[in-house]
């Protein structure tokens, strides 16, 4: 832990990290310095959450799972800048198994079309289940764009974040939609279970999608 107020890791860091991911701290002081000194290169600013985060994300793996890691997301176009940008945005993108990374990306990129660079941008994405989440929110939003609704940000947004950033234009629309949304979820719910099993997961259940 001295080695970590060294270098002006805030002491609330460094309790977060003692409490919930202590993994780290359990190193030897090289193998922690070494780290430490990887996380500080790529460019990470020492007082925030995030560089508590991508040490986590790296003393998860050996170097060699590392540049493993790396050579999955380059198969998927991704340029080492880019790489590293998504890392700086999202430093537990690191983390997810090479499956689930292969898994999410012939989903986004093959199935639903949409840029690996698109995805690379969004990376905290990686981290969300698959069949639970990003499956049936990204055939939502897509329905709800093909029946003229907007949805906030980018259709791959809305596969994460909150699901009310609907946008609604004119009070008829609020109709529309509340009309809609039971058939838009069935048809999504068979659209994401026949996507679940021909990839080999397991059923999903029906999306809950909150609008006020």
């Amino acid at each position: 832990m001295n080695l970590l107020r060294g270098i002006g890791v805030p002491e609330s860091n460094i309790l977060m990290l003692l409490n919930h991911q202590p993994r780290p701290l359990l190193y030897d002081q090289v193998r922690l310095k070494e780290i430490v000194e990887e996380v500080k290169r790529m460019g990470f600013d020492s007082s925030t959450k995030k560089f508590i985060d991508a040490v986590i994300a790296l003393s998860s793996m050996s170097k060699s799972t590392l540049e493993k890691k790396f050579d999955v997301y380059r198969r998927w176009g991704w340029s080492d800048q880019e790489i590293h940008e998504a890392f700086q945005r999202y430093p537990m993108c690191m983390a997810v198994s090479e499956d689930k990374i292969m898994a999410v990306m012939d989903f986004l990129v093959n199935k639903m079309g949409y840029s690996s660079t698109l995805v690379a941008k969004q990376s905290s994405i990686l981290r969300q289940s698959l069949e639970k989440r990003i499956v049936p929110r990204a055939l939502f939003a897509r329905e709800l764009l093909s029946q003229g609704f907007t949805v906030a940000g980018t259709e791959l947004q809305f596969t994460h974040f909150p699901p009310e950033r609907i946008q609604i234009s004119s009070l008829g629309q609020v109709k529309r939609l509340v009309s809609e949304i039971h058939e838009l979820q069935f048809r999504c719910f068979i659209s994401s279970l026949e996507l679940v099993l021909f990839m080999g997961g397991k059923p999903l259940q029906p999306l809950k999608v909150p609008i006020f």
